[in-house]
């Protein structure tokens, strides 16, 4: 059995009004996932499974629309191993250690996000490419770099992100569980 990492976008207040972590880890165990857990309340569940990454994609974004979110709550799915050796990579370590909330791995739906653009970037953040994750530490808090979320996601494609805390902790959970 594999385990997963699903992170849910755009979830928050609004989206907790139509579907709590409960119900979604109660709709993802009838579903036929093994030990749905919920990793604190902003979309992120690790669950066991035979099923390749495609269909448990598929299977989470169903799940998502039948608890009443929109097409903006993309399920983003990787492999606990997968999560582990980013975590491992750690490519901006000093960030990392030094300010693990304000250091934000982004997590794209497509198989392929363009980064091209990165390159003609001139921000003060400081961006690493990982693999298909880029992992950007906004040397401050991300709120006040207003420029940079929205370009991520319209010139690199549908993306959910996450601070290195939470990154962390669910590749330790998700560890755990084999």
């Amino acid at each position: 059995m594999t385990s997963y990492v699903i992170l849910l976008r755009a979830i928050g207040p609004i989206t907790h009004k139509i579907m709590s972590m409960a119900q979604w880890r109660d709709a993802v165990a009838a579903a036929g996932y093994d030990a749905p857990q919920t990793y604190v309340a902003t979309g992120n569940m690790i669950v066991g499974s035979d099923k390749g990454i495609v269909e448990v994609t598929a299977n989470m974004n169903a799940v998502v629309r039948g608890l009443g979110l929109g097409p903006g709550n993309v399920a983003v799915v990787r492999k606990a191993a997968a999560l582990r050796r980013l975590v491992k990579a750690n490519p901006l370590p000093e960030a990392a250690a030094e300010r693990p909330s304000e250091l934000t791995v982004y997590f794209f739906a497509g198989a392929r996000p363009d980064f091209s653009w990165l390159d003609s970037y001139k921000g003060p953040e400081r961006v690493h490419i990982e693999g298909t994750h880029l992992f950007v530490d906004y040397v401050g808090r991300a709120s006040l770099s207003p420029r940079l979320p929205g370009l991520i996601e319209k010139r690199a494609g549908t993306v959910t992100a996450r601070n290195w805390n939470t990154v962390r902790g669910l590749a330790e959970r998700a560890a755990g569980r084999g």
